[in-house]
C-alpha cells in the first residue's frame, strides 16, 4: 500500500513538473511571437516618422484680395501645429506686427517645408 501511494505521488509530481514546462515553453513561445511581431510593427512605424522634411522660403507677390489667412492656408504644411502659428511665424519673418494688413503688389517671404533637398 505504501508502494502505490509512493508511486502515484511520484506520478503526480512528474505530471505537475510536465505541466509547468509545457505553461513555461508556451509563456516563452507567445513571448518570441510578440517581441518579433512588435519589432515589424515599429520597424514598419519607423520607416513612415523617418521622412525628412527641409524647410524653405519663398517669395510671393501680394494680389489684391489675398489676406495672410488665405496665403497661410496655401504654403503651411503639416509641420505647423495651427494656422494660428503658421500665420504669427510669417507675421515675424516679414516684420508685420500683429496685423492683418497686407498690400498688393507687395511681397511676402513664405516658409514652407518639403521632403525635396534643393
Amino acid at each position: 500500500m505504501y508502494e502505490r501511494k509512493a508511486r502515484y505521488e511520484r506520478r503526480r509530481a512528474h505530471e505537475r513538473k510536465r505541466n509547468l514546462m509545457i505553461l513555461v515553453s508556451g509563456f516563452c513561445l507567445a513571448l518570441t511571437f510578440a517581441f518579433l511581431f512588435g519589432s515589424f510593427l515599429s520597424k514598419a512605424e519607423t520607416r513612415e516618422s523617418d521622412t525628412i522634411y527641409y524647410k524653405y522660403y519663398t517669395n510671393i507677390e501680394i494680389q489684391p484680395g489675398d489676406t495672410l489667412w488665405d496665403l497661410a492656408a496655401e504654403y503651411m504644411g503639416d509641420q505647423y501645429e495651427s494656422r494660428t502659428a503658421y500665420v504669427a511665424e510669417v507675421r515675424q519673418i516679414n516684420g508685420l506686427a500683429n496685423t492683418d494688413d497686407i498690400v498688393s503688389g507687395e511681397y511676402l517671404v513664405m516658409p514652407y517645408y518639403s521632403t525635396e533637398y534643393k
